[in-house]
């Protein structure tokens, strides 16, 4: 999917449900239970427009933990990652886990660096001393998943 602009999330996904794309929302429950999750700062806009129509599924991300099914557990798993591979970096209070890929890479975000923040990775299989930032937003990082 061609999608020239950065940041054009809510395109991107009102692209999708044109082409009746499968996709398993989440419903207004679990939107204002994630919208509460962090109790101190807001979630991205852009995570909750994801969310709001992926959040329980979508067929480009299987394999890929992210949905309300896991994302309680995600920042757990994530720690006990990072410990098992005695990593120098820790997660913060201010770092949301969004995602996980087979239990040896997870992608977050810092919750105080707007409504499309840059997404940082770590991945036990390469070798690094810090977390790789692997997009400049999240809109972006969130389209290429699909591209």
């Amino acid at each position: 999917m061609d999608i020239s602009n950065k940041g054009e999330l809510k395109k991107f996904l009102l692209t999708l449900e044109k082409k009746s794309y499968p996709m398993k929302p989440c419903s207004e429950d679990e939107l204002t239970k994630l919208k509460h999750f962090s109790p101190t700062k807001t979630l991205p806009s852009n995570y909750l427009d994801f969310m709001s129509k992926f959040g329980n599924g979508a067929e480009f991300l299987t394999g890929t933990h992210y949905t309300m099914k896991y994302i309680l557990e995600l920042k757990e798993w994530a720690v006990e990652l990072l410990e098992e591979n005695s990593f120098s970096k820790k997660l913060t209070d201010n770092q949301f886990v969004f995602m996980m890929h087979q239990g040896y890479m997870f992608w977050f975000f810092n919750l105080d660096e707007g409504d499309n923040p840059p997404v940082y990775l770590y991945d036990e299989s390469l070798d690094l001393t810090d977390f790789k930032k692997v997009s400049d937003t999240l809109s972006e990082f969130l389209i290429s998943l699909y591209d």
